[in-house]
């Protein structure tokens, strides 16, 4: 997959699509053909931040699957596929003085540098629920708390 990723001119879209700008900037409703709709999205993932390191880790069966040649690129298998089943391809940005003052289970496990989920999944867990698709290359794996890096300073707070 090439660094740069292309974006169709909005003609062309509009023409898949066919509407034209004075409908698109309408309330009216649009619709759309669901494999266009899967494009878009592939595109839009395609420019989403991604760490390999991160996505091979929380994702064992997409690391087996990249290790047996199953998968030859671990950044367009996210694209192409892991964002539509609800994978991430970095880690959400959390702020883990927040988040472990909230969910003490958290805090207990850091303190013990025991084994525990990714705080920036956890977060997304507990507010959304598990991935809607598990199973082949679906799942979420578990983090090393000392292993994990650099922590985001960025905020995560849940939803009012």
């Amino acid at each position: 997959m090439a660094d740069a990723a292309y974006i169709p001119h909005i003609d062309l879209l509009l023409q898949a699509l066919r509407i034209n700008r004075d409908r698109l900037n309408s309330k009216s409703k649009i619709a759309i053909d669901a494999r266009l709709l899967r494009v878009l999205i592939q595109g839009i993932a395609a420019a989403a931040p991604f760490s390999e390191p991160f996505y091979l880790a929380t994702y064992p069966d997409v690391a087996e699957a990249v290790a047996s040649g199953d998968i030859h690129d671990a950044r367009r298998h996210f694209a192409e596929v892991g964002y539509i089943e609800g994978r991430f391809g970095a880690p959400p940005p959390v702020d883990d003085a927040f988040y472990t003052a909230k969910y003490e289970d958290v805090a207990e496990a850091v303190a013990r540098r025991r084994r525990v989920g990714h705080r920036p999944l956890h977060a997304l867990r507990r507010r959304r629920g598990p991935p809607a698709k598990q199973g082949a290359h679906g799942g979420c794996g578990r983090l090393d708390v000392a292993a994990a890096g650099p922590r985001p300073r960025r905020m995560m707070r849940p939803a009012v």
